[in-house]
């Protein structure tokens, strides 16, 4: 793993996460896999499945992570959020960190899978750095919007002191 500092982002995506040892966790978007990182640095008996569109991201995250994928607390796979389904969970947590589809686009099939992902009790924690700040109040508008609407049990958050625009969305799965 390499030694660059952690965007506030992420350090602040996954301590929001509320992780336990055990959970099975789904990662979409995960980039080069540095959330991935901090997210098995918390799982002792869980495991982590990270998504990305990109061939190269998935590639470096898990070379990034190589260690965690020896010991099969991480594997990382080439897909989008819809390629995925319930034979791939189920998870105890969902992470998204600056996906645009679940508030850029008009809601999509990926709402309704989520539902199909989680375990009784589940959480999505969806994240996002908008450019600017006065973007955030639009971003958990349409997240909490969505989410209430299809019966989820929605909170908001933004970090205290946070030196970049940060917000969070994090939903109970429906029963």
């Amino acid at each position: 793993m390499t030694d660059a500092p952690v965007p506030q982002r992420l350090s602040w995506a996954v301590a929001g996460l509320g992780l336990r040892p055990a959970d099975r966790v789904l990662e979409v978007g995960c980039g080069r896999g540095v959330a991935a990182g901090l997210i098995c640095r918390r799982l002792t008996a869980g495991r982590l499945l990270a998504v990305d569109r990109s061939p190269v991201a998935v590639r470096e995250a898990g070379r990034r992570n190589a260690a965690e994928v020896a010991d099969g607390r991480a594997t990382f796979r080439v897909a989008e959020l819809a390629d995925l389904g319930p034979a791939d969970g189920p998870f105890d947590r969902i992470l998204a960190v600056d996906v645009n589809l679940f508030w850029a686009r008009p809601a999509g099939p990926e709402y309704a899978l989520l539902p199909r992902l989680l375990a009784p009790g589940g959480v999505v924690h969806l994240v996002h750095q908008p450019p600017h700040a006065d973007r955030i109040p639009l971003i958990v508008g349409r997240l909490t919007g969505r989410l209430t609407a299809a019966g989820w049990a929605v909170e908001t958050a933004a970090p205290p002191a946070a030196t970049v625009p940060l917000c969070a969305v994090t939903a109970r799965r429906p029963t």
